[in-house]
């Protein structure tokens, strides 16, 4: 890990308290969505599993906006068995569940390879830029105030939760949710375009800290967004995270 100096949370108890950095950047009372996806994907990961398993698959719903309050995660294991387990995690503020989170887990076992190379150069470091200091991003194609499909690599900096080093499965899960800002339906002068969910099927988990997005997104004209995108890392590709997006025109 580049740096760990930063957390979005500290545990407090059965608590996870949010911290300074932990701002929406769409609503300054709410929290940021890559934070509560990195702790969705954190206390996923305590949840202990019957034999050696891969996360397959993760889901997490954001229930509208997460205020600034501490969180308390309620863990619910949906089917448990050697072969599958699915666990279900909700986040709950004010007495309220903010977050709802799933992961389908299924047993490690000998199989045929079929990986997918990587489809972009690695990231050059001294071409990485970051307006907040919890990230870096090296551009690969598009921009953030244009829109049309993206590619970058993202390098997250922060921990999520203080004193626990970032995890493959955290990483994933925040880096995930960078798809609707690799690939703007809309221009962020003029619209919002919050998260509703986050969704990734990996064929593993990530290796590194730099993750790989190429992402196009598509909208009909009706208020929503569908993000897709194509997840990699310095191995190759192997994971597809999507995300529905509410598009609200900006007041003034």
């Amino acid at each position: 890990m580049t740096e760990q100096a930063l957390a979005f949370y500290e545990a407090q108890g059965a608590c996870f308290v949010p911290t300074d950095i932990n701002i929406s950047p769409w609503n300054a009372k709410g929290q940021n969505g890559v934070a509560l996806a990195g702790l969705a994907g954190h206390v996923i990961g305590q949840v202990p599993c019957p034999a050696e398993m891969h996360t397959a698959r993760l889901t997490i719903d954001i229930l509208g906006l997460v205020p600034r309050l501490p969180l308390e995660a309620l863990i619910r294991v949906v089917r448990e068995g050697r072969r599958v387990q699915l666990v279900e995690v909700d986040l709950v503020a004010g007495g309220r569940t903010c977050v709802r989170a799933t992961a389908l887990r299924t047993r490690i076992a000998p199989s045929p390879v079929s990986d997918q190379p990587l489809i972009h150069p690695l990231p050059d470091p001294d071409k990485a830029q970051g307006k907040v200091p919890w990230v870096r991003m090296h551009r690969l194609q598009g921009s953030f105030l244009q829109v049309g499909p993206g590619a970058q690599w993202v390098q997250i900096l922060t921990r999520v939760v203080a004193g626990h080093d970032l995890t493959p499965l955290e990483r994933v899960a925040m880096i995930a949710d960078f798809g609707s800002s690799t690939a703007p339906l809309v221009l962020p002068r003029e619209w919002t375009f919050a998260n509703l969910d986050v969704s990734a099927h990996l064929t593993r988990l990530p290796q590194g800290e730099w993750l790989l997005l190429e992402t196009t997104s598509a909208s009909s004209g009706n208020g929503i967004g569908v993000v897709d995108t194509r997840l990699g890392d310095v191995a190759g590709m192997f994971g597809h995270p999507h995300q529905t997006v509410f598009l609200d025109p900006r007041q003034g």
